[in-house]
């Protein structure tokens, strides 16, 4: 035998050698012989099953598994001695204190001379290998069923602008045969240029800034020609180390949606148009109606006032409490057409509760005592004296409730009653009062089948063709929607023949908290006006209508006004001009220069002066949007036709000296 050098390596490897090299590798390692006794086990199964590996040298799987686990081992041992090759499967292992996934891979021992004497086994843990590639491959399958089955357009792209990845459906709308032909293209192969250019835009300042695209509407044109409208949200696409290398979309088709709002806005539109188209008729209509009005009322009330026989009397009356009612059934139109269209507007100012309701009283006295009833008003003395209201409104649900029980009541009485509610039903503090407002009356009631449908529009408790009473079905639709407005509710209560009970609670705040100690009499006396003016004005009054130019003329001069006409606007800024007036009464609609751009002229005229000729506008469109523009034009206080000639007299009383 020849002397081995000490640089040569040793002709096989040492035994102690090969049990280190086996002991170091992260795999489980045991030979068995053809009886399924462990002849070799190394260090890391031994730990594993907690036992020396010498105690474990001559034992089976029969001793250390459960028994269908271990004859499970002993049939793929002799599948492998049969067969004669090795074999690698992935198996539970319940060894220890848990269940794991191992790697299996078994092989024939053979001896020098190529005899099988054994079987080598060799395991792994694959657990954590096994559930992240299950997670994966459910992440696949969920990832292909989102692409595949969804119809929106889903896309990835990277730096470039090509595509990665797109869903089936954005395959299909592309004209493509599968999704995979995308993967490389571009925009600009499918789409116009424009588009194609803002797309790649949007995606490069995407990369830049990080900034996400949420839902931006855009108009695509598609390669069959065909035109949609999507909305599209782009984000970018982040690496594992969140670095941005790409980005990725969804656009979804809303075209159907796009239609709809379309659809949607044009009906607006429309209702739009209608409503205004319905306002100018409305408002058309006023003017129409009002104009000649102005004439019959207003010499109507010349002639009650002149003092003929008691016939002629009477029938000028009659003609004027015709043209009143043609009037209150205008008014009413007007109302609901303001009302339904949302253009009336709360305007508080301060004011005595009691008085309103005493005045409202002393308004319709006279209507009561044409009929012989009993017209009372009852005030609580535990009224706050000042409150903040928009009278104009309150004052004119009481005359519709009012006048609405005398139009029903034919004898006996009607009562407004006005209370604060009780504390304990309405809790408020020293800044606000809830008052309850109750007119009631014994006329002829309301059916009980009734009460639900009196508050709606054009109804009435009696259609019939032989009904006694008139009227629109207006004034309570109205009144419930003033009552609403105000934030209130209105109610009622009725029986047939007994009469009915009309009630409502509104919430004011309080300016002045002390009762209200004025009698009705003293009230009364308070708002009585001189019959006469303080001292006769010269008077300027621009009117182009002949009628409505006697009309006016005789009332102003029937209160001892001096009365100068101007036939149309341009008149009156050359009249005023030259002439020295208290006032003008500016008619509206007038021709060669209507009474806007004449107020505007002289105001124009005045500027820079300390002077200021008062005007107030006279005209027969009577919408609130109509006084408004006369204030605008710089006119100083409105009246509506038919003009009467208390309010004549009452506004000229308060624009010249507060009143």
């Amino acid at each position: 035998m020849t002397e081995q050098s000490d640089d040569e390596l040793p002709p096989g490897i040492p035994d102690w050698l090969r049990v280190s090299f086996i002991d170091g590798l992260p795999f489980y390692v045991v030979l068995k012989d053809l009886q399924g006794k462990f002849t070799y086990v190394n260090k890391r199964l031994a730990n594993r099953l907690g036992l020396p590996a010498d105690e474990l040298v001559g034992k089976t799987d029969f001793d250390l598994f459960p028994h269908e686990l271990a004859e499970k081992y002993r049939d793929d041992d002799r599948r492998v001695l049969q067969s004669d090759q090795a074999t690698t499967e992935i198996e539970d292992n319940d060894a220890g204190t848990d269940s794991r996934l191992v790697k299996v891979r078994k092989s024939p021992i053979r001896n020098p001379q190529g005899k099988v004497v054994g079987i080598e086994v060799v395991f792994w843990d694959v657990t954590e290998h096994q559930m992240a590639e299950a997670q994966l491959v459910q992440e696949r399958f969920l990832l292909h069923t989102i692409l595949n089955n969804l119809p929106d357009f889903i896309y990835f792209k990277d730096t470039e602008s090509r595509f990665l990845r797109v869903s089936r459906a954005h395959a299909d709308r592309l004209g493509l045969a599968t999704p995979s032909d995308a993967i490389g293209t571009h925009d600009s192969e499918y789409f116009p240029q424009e588009y194609a250019a803002a797309a790649r835009e949007d995606e490069l300042k995407l990369i830049r800034t990080g900034q996400n695209i949420l839902g931006r509407e855009e108009h695509a044109i598609w390669p069959d020609g065909s035109e949609t409208w999507v909305a599209t949200t782009k984000l970018p696409l982040r690496d594992e180390d969140g670095q941005i290398v790409g980005t990725f979309g969804i656009s979804r088709d809303i075209s159907e949606l796009k239609s709809t709002a379309e659809s949607l806005e044009r009906a607006k539109q429309a209702a739009e148009a209608a409503n205004r188209a319905k306002s100018e008729f409305v408002a058309n209509l006023s003017h129409e109606i009002r104009t000649p009005m102005n004439a019959i009322i207003g010499m109507a009330e010349l002639l009650v006032r002149a003092g003929l026989d008691d016939l002629r009397t009477q029938q000028a009356k009659t003609i004027l409490e015709s043209g009143e009612s043609l009037l209150n059934l205008l008014n009413d139109i007007l109302d609901f057409s303001r009302i339904e269209s949302g253009r009336v507007e709360l305007d508080p100012v301060p004011g005595d509760v009691a008085e309103c309701a005493r005045g409202t009283i002393r308004m319709l006295s006279v209507r009561a005592d044409e009929k012989s009833i009993q017209l009372d008003c009852e005030v609580a003395p535990d009224l706050p004296k000042l409150i903040l209201a928009d009278f104009v409104r309150l004052r004119q649900i009481l005359v519709n409730l009012i006048g609405n029980a005398l139009k029903f009541t034919s004898q006996g009485q009607v009562t407004l009653s006005v209370a604060p509610v009780p504390s304990d039903e309405a809790p408020r503090d020293d800044t606000e009062v809830c008052i309850r407002f109750a007119v009631s009356d014994s006329g002829i009631g309301i059916p009980a089948d009734k009460l639900n449908v009196i508050f709606e529009e054009f109804e009435q408790a009696d259609k019939s063709t032989t009904r006694r009473f008139g009227g629109t079905g207006l004034g309570l639709a109205i009144t419930a929607r003033l009552v609403r407005l105000m934030g209130g509710q209105i109610d009622v209560q009725s029986q047939v023949g007994r009469g009915s009970m009309f009630s409502f609670a509104l919430t004011f705040p309080v300016i002045d908290s002390a009762g209200s100690g004025q009698s009705g009499e003293d009230a009364s006396a308070t708002s009585a006006q001189a019959a006469r003016p303080r001292r006769p004005l010269r008077i300027l009054l621009a009117e182009d209508g002949v009628t409505n130019q006697m009309v006016a003329t005789m009332m102003l001069s029937d209160l001892g006004h001096d009365v100068a006409v101007a036939l149309d606007g341009r008149q009156a800024v050359e009249l005023s001009a030259n002439e020295t007036f208290d006032l003008i009464l500016m008619d509206v609609e007038m021709p060669e220069m209507d009474g806007l751009e004449a107020t505007r002229l002289i105001r124009e005229r005045e500027r820079g002066t300390d002077t200021h000729l008062p005007i107030i506008a006279m005209t027969a469109h009577a919408m609130a949007t109509d006084e408004q523009r006369c204030l605008d034009a710089g006119m100083d206080a409105y009246i509506a036709k038919p003009i009467r000639q208390d309010i004549v007299f009452e506004t000229i009383e308060r624009l010249l000296h507060g009143d």
